[in-house]
């Protein structure tokens, strides 16, 4: 709108100019002289003036990153990845998480009502996605993964989110110690950087998938995203225990035939 106004200033005032400079001309010459004026301002206002507005307009603003469709199927390999609960449960829980996020540790209890309540209907795999502004949460990641080459992952997850606000070396050290691990063979994991690219390759999987933020969960495949109440979870659960058994699929190929082989490999 300030371009047009200077614009349109600018112009009518070199017409002003002009017609005082024309003080001796005769009133015929004058009305000529107002005519053109209204046919140059006409054509400013319908052809060059659109032009500059859309010059000076905003950019628009990005859009937002795109997020997993809900009712999406998305193929979320299983791995390596401690998981708690049979390999061949009817619903697989992937759970994308930090070790230093508040809103990970929060889900924690209902997570466990999962466990109680579905039995060996369910399992969860953790995957890591250590986010880049929590400095703490990819040295946390490497002590569980050393952890769980001593069988130990479980032990050592609930350590480091019951203290989640503590996860400097010593205190990893310390964690491990608390969790009956070899702590001389845990160290030597630990400081070389043992399991890096399976940490960055469940990051890149859960990015692939949408799952930028923590905590993200995909109940057979379908995402669930945030620190969700239970009623949430069940809802999901059950609707999705009821059409695994109701497929004809036996436990131990379900996840692989519907998940893996049928689910969307990205966004």
């Amino acid at each position: 709108m300030l371009l047009r106004k200077i614009f349109v200033q600018s112009v009518l005032a070199s017409f002003a100019a002009f017609l005082l400079a024309s003080c001796g001309a005769s009133p015929e010459q004058v009305a000529e002289i107002k005519k053109s004026q209204e046919e140059i301002l006409a054509k400013l206002e319908k052809e060059i003036i659109p032009k500059i507005d859309k010059l000076a307009a905003p950019a628009p603003a990005p859009q937002a990153p795109g997020r997993p469709d809900p009712a999406k199927v998305y193929a979320f390999e299983v791995g390596e990845s401690a998981a708690k609960g049979p390999a061949d449960a009817w619903v697989t829980i992937i759970e994308v998480s930090d070790f230093q996020c508040p809103f990970c540790k929060r889900v924690g209890p209902t997570l466990k009502q999962i466990e109680e309540k579905y039995g060996a209907d369910v399992r969860v795999v953790f995957k890591h996605n250590p986010l880049a502004f929590h400095n703490r949460a990819k040295p946390a990641a490497m002590a569980a993964e050393c952890a769980h080459e001593q069988g130990k992952f479980w032990e050592m997850h609930d350590l480091l989110f019951e203290n989640n606000r503590e996860l400097e070396d010593t205190h990893l050290e310390k964690y491990a110690q608390s969790a009956g691990l070899d702590v001389g063979k845990w160290k030597s994991c630990y400081a070389g950087n043992k399991y890096g690219a399976r940490i960055d390759a469940d990051q890149k999987q859960a990015m692939t998938l949408g799952a930028r933020g923590t905590p993200a969960f995909f109940i057979n495949g379908r995402n669930l995203s945030g620190a969700q109440p239970f009623a949430s979870f069940e809802a999901l659960i059950d609707e999705e225990v009821k059409k695994a058994k109701a497929s004809g699929i036996p436990k131990k190929d379900y996840y692989t035939k519907v998940v893996i082989e049928k689910g969307a490999k990205s966004m």
